[in-house]
C-alpha cells in the first residue's frame, strides 16, 4: 500500500512543500537545509470582525416580485439587470497565513545524499540530509492530542547549530515571551478586497473595527544544545538533538462573539500547551502521534496488485517504480505511462488530508475550505473562503464511505451556525421563513449574496444542498440522537425557506423564481447572455432531495406526520426533469442554448450524482440523457479543472465505467496536481487577478471517486466492484464503509470479485449486488441467503448481525 511522497530536492515553492496538520492548526513543510522554511496556519485566522448586519441585504418585496414578473415574462436580461442593481450585497472576508516558522542552519555542511518525505500513514514529514561530516535528520508532525507543532532534529557525526525565527505577512512584533520564548503577536486585516476585484488598498486594517489578534510561541523543549534567547530569535548551538514546540492562538472566539482583545490571554495559552508537555520526550510525543492519527487512518488499506507494469516498450517490475519520487513519477504519467502506485497514493492522499483538515478539535474547528487549512497569501485566489456551490460538497463526498465520519462534525457545526445567520438572509432578501445561505461563505458566516455577477453571487440553495450532508452522515453513522438534535432543526429550517420559496406557476406546478444555475449561461431571444430564469433543474433537485429526506426522517423519528405529507405533496407538484434538444439533460426550464457547452460545473447532473434521482433501474432513459451531457461537456472543454475531473470519476463510477473512470483519474494525475499531490485549479480568464491556485476539492472528489468505483450503496444495496478498471486485475481493499452502516473488504484476481467481508454495524438486512450470486459463511458455517436477479445483476440477501464478521463469496446462481 503506498503511504509515502518522497523527493530527492528541498521544495522551491508552496506547491512543492508537503501537509501537516490537526484540523486547526496548518503547517507546510519545505525541507530546506541551510534554511527550513515552514508555513502556518491556524483554521479561524480570517480577515474581518463581527459585525451587526453582516447577512442582511435588504430587497424589498416589490423589487422581488418585479424580477418575477420579468422572468415569467421571458425578459431575462431585464430581470438580471435588476438582480444586480438591487438584490446583490458586499463581499466576504479572507482566509490568510499565519506566519513562518524559519530554521536557519549555522555553518551547515554541503549535503552529498538528500531524501524529504511524508508518511501519510504517521502524518510525519521527515527530511534526511547526509553530508561528508555527518547525518542530519528532522521530524516533523502536528499534534491532535497536544494542539502543538512538534519539531525534532538530530545530527550523527558534527553538532548542528540553528537560529529558529519567526516572521508573517500579516502586521506583526517579536518579542520574548515572559517564559523566555520566542513570540509573534501579530494582527489580521480588518477587510480583504478578493483578490479578483481592483482596488487600491485592497488589505485594509481599521483602528477602530480591529481584525483577529494572534500569537505564535516557539521554544525548545528538548536539546543537549545551548540556548541562547533573544527579541528576535532563538538560537541553539552545539547540539546533537533539538526538539521545538510550537504553539498558536488566536482571538476567535465565535462568528458571531466578541473577539479576545488581550495578547496577554493569547499568550497564557500558547504558554499553557507548551508548558503541559514540554517535559514529554519527543519520542513518547511521536509514538502518540501516531496512534491517534492511525485510529483514522489506519481503518482503510488499498492495494493494486501486479506482476509487472507496461512501459510502452518492456514490462517493469512495479516496486523499481514505486521507488521513484513522486515528481518524476508524475513525468511518467504525462508520458503516458502507467503507475497504479500513485492510484493508491491518491486515494490515502485525500483521506490523508481530510483527517489533518477537518478534526473534532473543539467546538470553533472549521472545515477545510477552498485550500483545506493550508493557505501562505493574505489576497488568496477567491478569499479561500467556503465556496458552496460545489466545493464545500465535494470535500465531504469521501468521509462516508472512507469510514471518516467524524470528520463530519466541522461542517455540522457549521450547518447549525448557517441555520442562525441565513434566517436573516431568508427574511430580508427572500421573504422567506427558516435559513438560506448563497455561494459564498467566510468566517463570519456570511449567508448573504455577495456583489459581482449575478452567475454566482444570487444563489440561495446551498443551504438546501449541505442539508444532504447531514441525512449523508446518519446514513453512514446510524446515529439516531444525532438525526433528531442535530439533523432535524437544520433541515426543517431550510425545508421552510424552500416552502416559502416555492411559487406555484400557471402550470400548476411549484417553481423557484428568480433562479440560477451555478457560474453558467444562456443565450436569450435576442442573443444575450443571461443567467436567471426560474426553476433551473438544480434547484428542482436539491429541494426533492431535502424534501424526500426530510419525509423520511419524520417517519424514523415517527414525527410531524403533517409536515411529512405537507413536503410529498409538494414533491408531488415540483417540474420533472426535461431532455434537450441534443439528448441532453436540460440545465434550465427551457431549453436555452448555453452559452459555454464545455462549462465546467455539471450543476444539473446532482441528481444522478451525488443523489440517486436519476438511476439506470428507475430512469434509464435519463441515464442516457446525463451521459450525453457529459460527453457533449468533455467534448467542447477548453481547459483541465482538477474538481471537474474528479466529479467525471464519480459520474463514471456511477455509470459503471470503471475504464473512462480510470481515464480521468490519469488526466487528473497528467494535467491537474502539483509536485505534491495538490489538486490545481488553473486561472478561467473571466477576472483580473487570477491566477493559477491550489484547490483542495479535487483532492477530495477524486478519492470519493476512487471509493465509488469499488463500492456502491446509494440504491438500498451494497454493489460489489461497480465500476472496476480493466487494468486493476488484482487488488484488496479493507475498511470501506456503506450506508446502513457496514464496514466492506474485497478483494479479486482477474478482475472478478473473490472475496468479500461484510461487518454490519446494527441488525440489519444486506443486500449485495454483483454480476454473480454468493455465499455467506459467519466462522465458517453457511448462512441462509435469498437471491433475486435484477437484469445483469444478482441481488444475494440475508440478515447481518452486529458486530458479526460474514465473508462472501461468488456462487454459481442455480436456474
Amino acid at each position: 500500500m503506498e503511504t509515502k511522497l518522497w523527493y530527492r530536492q528541498p521544495a522551491k515553492g508552496f506547491t512543492e512543500s508537503l501537509p501537516v496538520g490537526n484540523g486547526n492548526l496548518g503547517a507546510m513543510v519545505y525541507g530546506g537545509y541551510g534554511e527550513e522554511k515552514i508555513s502556518l496556519n491556524s483554521d479561524t485566522l480570517w480577515s474581518g470582525y463581527p459585525k451587526k448586519d453582516r447577512n442582511v441585504v435588504h430587497v424589498p418585496e416589490e423589487i422581488l416580485n418585479n424580477v418575477r414578473e420579468l422572468i415569467l415574462q421571458g425578459e431575462y436580461h431585464k430581470a438580471e439587470k435588476l438582480v444586480e442593481e438591487r438584490m446583490l450585497g458586499t463581499w466576504n472576508e479572507s482566509y490568510v497565513s499565519m506566519g513562518t516558522l524559519k530554521l536557519k542552519y549555522l555553518d551547515p555542511s554541503l549535503p552529498v545524499n538528500y531524501r524529504r518525505e511524508l508518511d501519510l500513514a504517521t502524518a510525519i514529514a521527515g527530511t534526511n540530509i547526509e553530508t561528508r561530516e555527518g547525518k542530519i535528520n528532522s521530524e516533523v508532525f502536528i499534534s491532535a492530542k497536544a494542539q502543538a507543532l512538534i519539531i525534532n532534529i538530530t545530527s550523527e557525526g558534527k553538532p548542528l547549530s540553528l537560529e529558529v525565527t519567526l516572521e508573517s505577512s500579516l502586521r506583526f512584533e517579536l518579542s520574548q515571551g515572559e517564559t523566555g520564548a520566542l513570540l509573534l503577536q501579530g494582527i489580521a486585516p480588518s477587510h480583504v478586497e478578493p483578490n479578483y476585484i481592483p482596488a487600491d488598498h485592497p488589505v485594509l486594517y481599521d483602528e477602530k473595527n480591529r481584525g483577529i489578534r494572534f500569537c505564535i510561541q516557539a521554544d525548545v523543549s528538548e536539546t543537549d544544545g545551548k540556548i541562547i534567547r533573544s527579541q528576535e530569535a532563538v538560537t541553539i548551538l552545539e547540539a546533537t538533538r533539538v526538539t521545538l514546540v510550537i504553539t498558536a492562538e488566536n482571538g476567535f472566539r465565535g462568528y458571531n462573539k466578541a473577539l479576545e482583545a488581550s495578547y496577554e490571554a493569547l499568550e497564557y495559552n500558547c504558554n499553557k500547551r507548551y508548558q503541559l508537555l514540554k517535559n514529554t520526550l519527543y519520542q513518547q510525543l511521536r509514538e502518540d502521534q501516531i496512534e491517534e492519527h492511525d485510529s483514522l487512518f489506519g481503518r482503510v488499506k488499498f492495494d493494486l496488485f501486479e506482476e509487472g507494469i507496461s512501459d510502452g516498450q518492456q514490462p517493469i517490475d512495479r516496486l523499481s517504480v514505486d521507488e521513484l519520487p513522486v515528481d518524476e513519477r508524475l513525468e511518467r504519467i504525462k508520458q503516458g505511462k502507467e503507475d497504479k502506485g500513485l492510484i493508491e497514493l491518491l486515494f490515502q492522499y485525500g483521506r490523508y488530508l481530510l483527517i489533518c483538515s477537518s478534526r473534532d478539535s473543539g467546538i470553533l474547528t472549521q472545515p477545510p475550505n477552498l485550500q483545506g487549512i493550508w493557505c501562505e497569501d493574505v489576497r488568496s485566489v477567491w478569499s479561500s473562503n467556503w465556496t458552496t456551490n460545489i466545493n464545500l460538497e465535494m470535500n465531504y463526498w469521501l468521509s462516508g464511505v472512507c469510514n471518516l465520519s467524524e470528520c463530519d462534525l466541522p461542517l455540522i457545526r457549521m450547518l447549525e451556525e448557517l441555520k442562525e445567520a441565513g434566517e436573516a438572509t431568508a427574511r430580508e432578501s427572500l421573504h422567506s421563513r427558516g435559513f438560506a445561505v448563497n455561494h459564498n461563505v467566510d468566517l463570519w458566516r456570511q449567508t448573504a449574496q455577495v456583489g459581482g455577477e449575478v452567475k454566482y453571487a444570487f444563489w440561495p440553495m446551498a443551504g438546501v444542498w449541505l442539508c444532504s450532508h447531514l441525512y449523508q452522515h446518519f446514513l453512514f453513522t446510524g446515529d439516531l440522537e444525532f438525526l433528531e438534535e442535530k439533523a432535524l432543526p437544520v433541515m426543517k429550517a431550510s425545508a421552510y425557506f424552500c416552502l416559502d420559496w416555492l411559487k406555484e406557476g400557471k402550470d400548476g406546478l411549484l417553481h423557484t423564481c428568480p433562479s440560477t444555475s451555478p457560474e453558467n449561461t444562456f443565450y436569450d431571444k435576442d442573443g444575450r447572455e443571461c443567467s436567471v430564469s426560474y426553476s433551473s433543474t438544480m434547484d428542482i433537485a436539491l429541494i426533492r432531495e431535502l424534501f424526500c429526506n426530510l419525509a423520511e426522517v419524520l417517519d424514523i423519528l415517527d414525527a410531524e406526520a403533517a409536515l411529512a405529507k405537507q413536503l410529498m405533496a409538494a414533491i408531488d407538484k415540483l417540474p420533472g426533469y426535461k431532455i434537450g434538444v441534443h439528448g441532453q439533460l436540460q440545465e434550465w426550464i427551457e431549453d436555452f442554448e448555453e452559452c459555454d457547452s464545455g462549462h465546467r460545473h455539471f450543476a444539473h447532473l446532482v441528481g444522478f450524482h451525488p443523489f440517486n434521482q436519476i438511476n439506470q433501474k428507475d430512469t434509464p432513459e435519463l441515464v442516457a440523457a446525463v451521459k450525453s451531457t457529459i460527453e457533449r461537456r468533455i467534448e467542447n472543454r477548453k481547459i483541465h479543472i482538477g474538481w471537474n475531473c474528479a466529479w467525471l470519476v464519480n459520474f463514471y463510477a456511477r455509470l459503471g465505467d470503471g475504464n473512462k473512470a480510470e481515464h480521468c483519474l490519469k488526466q487528473l494525475l497528467g494535467y491537474s496536481v502539483y509536485d505534491n499531490l495538490f489538486d490545481l485549479h488553473p486561472p478561467l480568464g473571466e477576472n483580473e487577478g487570477e491566477r493559477e491556485i491550489f484547490q483542495i476539492d479535487g483532492n477530495f472528489g477524486a478519492t470519493a471517486g476512487i471509493a465509488e468505483m469499488l463500492l456502491q450503496s446509494h440504491l438500498g444495496t451494497i454493489s460489489l466492484l461497480p465500476a472496476l478498471p480493466s487494468s486493476w486485475g488484482k487488488g484488496r481493499i479493507t475498511g470501506l464503509r456503506a450506508r446502513g452502516g457496514a464496514e466492506v473488504d474485497l478483494e479479486w484476481e482477474e478482475g472478478k470479485l473473490s472475496k468479500a467481508v461484510i461487518k454490519p454495524m446494527a441488525n440489519q438486512e444486506i443486500r449485495l449486488e454483483y454480476d454473480t450470486a454468493f455465499a455467506v459463511f459467519s466462522n465458517d458455517i453457511p448462512v441462509e441467503c435469498s437471491y433475486i436477479k435484477e437484469g445483469s445483476r444478482q441481488i444475494t440477501k440475508f440478515n447481518g448481525t452486529r458486530r458479526d464478521s460474514f465473508t462472501v463469496r461468488p456462487k454459481t446462481m442455480s436456474k
